[in-house]
């Protein structure tokens, strides 16, 4: 299978002749990346979805431009086009939806809308969608039914392997921990920034309680290590809205083996990995319910035991960007 990507774009904020010759200089990068590809998984939003494509189709990559001025050249060789949402160099690009169409017309294989912006429910207009063949969704909202569209996610951040066409080995003995945390530092652990009114309730109800917590709406972020550390060594994990229902914590709770609680909106969403409420997580509806339910965790070892455990053995049995790839490209090709 013979893929054209067009990936993210350098972002500036306003037009100028240093911003656009940085932005040609950055589509020049993009082009030698065929050549010298590091071929690894990725951490940023699209990583999850851009592996899956890297190890199971011949991907070229090129920016949006270049496949505008050379598609009568491309469109003989390649079997379809996926294009990143986030291709523009212009943040907010009045002109995004024009440049979508203008691609469509351009070229006549299958044409896939890579979309990897936070929130499930947001939808693409329609007449973008009758001009390409499908959307893959960074955690599509169960609400969606048009057939176009489906799910993939955000990748997890401890898993870093080679991309290749052949197997794919995750040694999941380096990734994370294995088991379940047997002595804790604290009841209750959570650190991100304030972007939610949400999450600020959220974490000033708790303080208010008389909990072991750590953390809270930090300006600045906690070094990697001591982070994953602290999940370990929290008997609760608060996994609160984002930029996005479902984020990078979540996997990084469910690979570090450890007892996570969630909003309830994680129910509204696909995913391709088969999580349940109750068996690899738990969720709350509000307020109330969450502080009861911290309150009844917390003197459930055996409970919140089985649960992380089966949150982890889960993400190693179905945590495969190959697999997710196959999946895809059989059906959008088949």
């Amino acid at each position: 299978m013979k893929i054209i990507y067009i990936p993210v774009s350098k972002k500036i904020k306003h037009t100028s002749f240093m911003n656009l010759i940085k932005c040609f200089l950055y589509d020049l990068y993009i082009i030698f990346k065929n050549f010298f590809f590091s071929k690894r998984l990725t951490n940023n939003t699209s990583g999850y979805i851009e592996s899956a494509l890297n190890t199971n189709a011949k991907i070229l990559l090129l920016p949006y431009n270049f496949c505008i001025f050379f598609s009568k050249l491309l469109n003989p060789f390649f079997d379809g086009i996926f294009i990143n949402w986030k291709f523009t160099n212009l943040r907010n690009d009045k002109n995004l939806e024009l440049k979508l169409i203008k691609l469509s017309e351009k070229f006549n294989i299958k044409k896939i809308i890579v979309d990897t912006r936070d929130g499930a429910h947001s939808k693409i207009n329609d007449e973008i969608i009758d001009k390409f063949d499908y959307v893959i969704k960074r955690e599509k909202s169960k609400y969606i039914t048009n057939k176009k569209y489906f799910t993939t996610m955000l990748p997890c951040t401890l898993v870093n392997y080679e991309i290749s066409k052949k197997d794919e080995f995750i040694n999941w003995n380096e990734i994370g921990n294995s088991k379940p945390n047997e002595k804790f530092k604290y009841d209750i652990f959570f650190s991100g920034q304030g972007t939610s009114k949400n999450r600020f309730e959220i974490i000033e109800l708790i303080k208010k309680r008389n909990f072991n917590f750590y953390g809270g709406l930090e300006n600045s972020i906690l070094p990697y290590k001591k982070y994953l550390d602290t999940i370990y060594d929290s008997t609760i994990n608060l996994a609160l809205e984002g930029k996005g229902e479902f984020t990078f914590r979540h996997l990084e709770i469910l690979a570090s083996c450890s007892f996570m609680i969630c909003e309830k909106s994680i129910n509204e969403i696909e995913l391709p990995i088969p999580l349940e409420d109750g068996k690899h997580f738990i969720s709350f509806q509000d307020n109330n319910d969450l502080i009861e339910k911290i309150d009844f965790y917390l003197k459930n070892k055996e409970l919140r035991y089985k649960i992380a455990a089966g949150g982890r053995q889960l993400l190693e049995e179905y945590y495969s960007p190959k697999r997710h790839g196959r999946f895809i490209l059989n059906k959008i090709f088949n």
